[in-house]
């Protein structure tokens, strides 16, 4: 009964200690909070970037196109010759009438290109092989792979779309962002620490007339220290809770927008949250949890004598 007694007087204090510096409590939540959810919004810009970068470079292709002339004997042995590399994921054969129809669905507003096909008569165009590859890296090597004299001397030319240029903008723009969200996250972490800091000062100032009772009546060092622990987990608590709300709202509207833009690429980026909350959130709020305490510790270590 005593001990349920001490907490309940613990958490009355503390709540005191919170009210009486309401300003001061408010704006170290909002730090806490400005803190979080900037290190979120980097998190979310990698899982966001490297969803991108991964249905980019599904798009990464190279096409094959062969001659008139080659039969689909040839094409389909090449197709069976490329499946072969590690290196390939996929290699689609594209029949001649299929590449023809394609390139006059191409060119369906061009009188003049779709009038010569017709003067010719026949089909100019032959099979191709469309070979996507895990990596544009890979590009070279697929190329050099089909210089082999079995299939060179039938491929009329090569044709590949080059992404490589977008994917390096999209990991620097990343690698950006990740430096800058740290730095600041870094930023708000010290002003936090500094404002937890001056907040158990002013709270020990503020008390010291209890404190000095306290001590009279017996009280032992953790029912004094007690107050401004709970406080400063209680901070870090519902900071944390707010920075979750926060996080769901806003990331799930900008994952709507954004796929608006970029299609299913950013789909299942909040999802990654979900399914990871315990550990993302519980280690974060762990972290911040810990960096209050020592502050609080630090705080009382050298203004509230005991």
């Amino acid at each position: 009964m005593s001990f349920l007694l001490s907490v309940a007087r613990l958490g009355k204090f503390t709540f005191q200690n919170i009210f009486r510096n309401f300003w001061l409590s408010f704006i170290t939540s909002t730090i806490f909070v400005l803190t979080l959810v900037t290190i979120n919004a980097v998190l979310f810009m990698n899982v966001a970037a490297k969803a991108v970068l991964e249905a980019v470079e599904q798009k990464v292709e190279i096409t094959f196109s062969f001659l008139p002339e080659t039969s689909e004997s040839i094409v389909t042995s090449a197709q069976g010759y490329l499946r072969g590399f590690s290196q390939v994921r996929d290699v689609q054969f594209i029949p001649s009438d299929e590449v023809l129809a394609n390139f006059q669905d191409r060119h369906q507003a061009d009188e003049v290109i779709l009038s010569s096909l017709d003067e010719l008569g026949e089909n100019p165009f032959g099979h191709s092989l469309v070979v996507t590859t895990y990596s544009t890296e890979d590009f070279e090597f697929i190329r050099e792979a089909m210089e082999t004299p079995e299939f060179s001397q039938y491929i009329k030319e090569q044709d590949f779309t080059d992404y490589q240029l977008v994917i390096e903008k999209i990991k620097s723009l990343n690698t950006r962002t990740r430096y800058f969200g740290f730095g600041l996250a870094a930023l708000f972490s010290l002003i936090a620490i500094m404002i937890i800091f001056n907040t158990i000062r002013v709270a020990i100032y503020v008390h010291r007339d209890e404190i000095a009772i306290m001590k009279l009546v017996g009280a032992n060092d953790w029912f004094i220290r007690g107050p401004f622990v709970l406080e400063a987990l209680l901070y870090s608590f519902l900071s944390t809770l707010v920075m979750v709300a926060i996080v769901f709202a806003v990331f799930g509207a900008l994952q709507i927008q954004m796929t608006l833009f970029f299609g299913d690429a950013w789909q299942g980026t909040v999802d990654y949250f979900r399914d990871n909350a315990f550990i993302i959130f519980g280690l974060q709020f762990a972290t911040l949890a810990l960096l209050s305490l020592l502050t609080t510790a630090f705080a009382m270590r050298k203004y509230l004598k005991t």
